[in-house]
């Protein structure tokens, strides 16, 4: 009995220490978002990762595929320079979160600028977002895409839907202010539900014109406003099950060995003159991949 009264002793000061650690990560978030100056010194030492056009920098892991290398204001600050560009398009950056041990994350597009004459500077390549879910660590990935949200919406957010004034954002880029009549802009989610379709011994899959060569992916779609999830599955399988041109190029059932198949290619399959292109899906970590593989894992081999 003292033994287990002493581990959940262990165990509640672990988690109390967590918890600590958890809150103290979110007041210092806070602070800098609602604090412009504190924004901006905790940029100058904090890591900045960056973007072109929405792509962002991968480079070769050492080891084997790629990272997002994260970025110094000082080092930037020369890159810049030496690009002919005034240092102050730092001020772009927005901020992502930061580590336990409280160093913040930014993120940065560098879009105003010629993509080669960065990649020049900085050892490595913009890939776009699609092609990154498939070279980068699992690990990069929740940064990343919340970056380029973040940037996105930015860039489709700059003016007030009210007024049509021009709005400005606060040095975090967590709110946008129109000073014409006081509206705050959030950025905001678009939900989204993705569900597999089977048969019992089939599942159902299709591609988009957009998707790379040989992809087949889960039935996804945006949630209509007042919907439940229920509803969006069915609207969204009964507006795709029959393959609509605009949206999808095409749609097929698989057999659980067909599945399988797919699912042992890590990556895209090499193209080859004259041969259809091997089916393929998208990579572990994505909720599509998740959903095909615990289904196939349920099917009988």
């Amino acid at each position: 009995m003292q033994r287990f009264n002493r581990v959940l002793l262990r165990t509640g000061i672990l988690g109390s220490r967590l918890y600590s650690s958890y809150v103290s990560r979110m007041r210092y978030l806070f602070t800098l978002k609602e604090e412009d100056e504190a924004c901006r010194k905790a940029m100058d030492s904090g890591s900045i990762y960056l973007f072109h056009k929405l792509a962002p920098l991968l480079q070769k892991a050492e080891y084997d595929g790629y990272t997002t290398p994260a970025m110094q204001a000082s080092d930037l600050k020369g890159i810049l320079g030496k690009l002919g560009q005034n240092e102050d398009l730092l001020q772009e950056s927005i901020l992502i979160g930061c580590s336990e041990s409280h160093v913040t994350q930014f993120a940065l597009d560098l879009g105003v600028l010629e993509k080669e004459s960065v990649e020049s500077q900085v050892t490595g390549k913009f890939v776009e977002l699609r092609k990154a879910f498939f070279l980068l660590n699992g690990h990069d990935l929740p940064l990343i895409s919340q970056s380029q949200a973040l940037l996105r919406w930015h860039q489709t957010h700059r003016y007030c839907s009210e007024s049509g004034q021009l709005t400005q954002r606060n040095q975090a880029g967590s709110k946008r202010l129109c000073h014409a009549n006081g509206a705050i802009y959030y950025p905001q989610m678009a939900p989204v539900v993705i569900t597999l379709v089977s048969d019992g011994s089939r599942c159902l899959l299709a591609r988009q014109a957009s998707f790379a060569k040989g992809m087949y992916s889960a039935l996804a779609g945006f949630c209509d406003v007042g919907e439940t999830v229920e509803e969006t599955v069915h609207r969204e399988v009964a507006e795709e099950i029959s393959v609509n041109s605009v949206e999808l190029e095409d749609a097929r059932w698989f057999s659980a060995g067909e599945v399988r198949e797919a699912l042992e290619r890590k990556r895209p399959p090499r193209e080859r003159a004259g041969r259809a292109t091997p089916v393929w899906v998208p990579p572990r970590t994505a909720i599509a991949n998740q959903l095909i593989r615990e289904w196939a894992n349920q099917q009988p081999k």
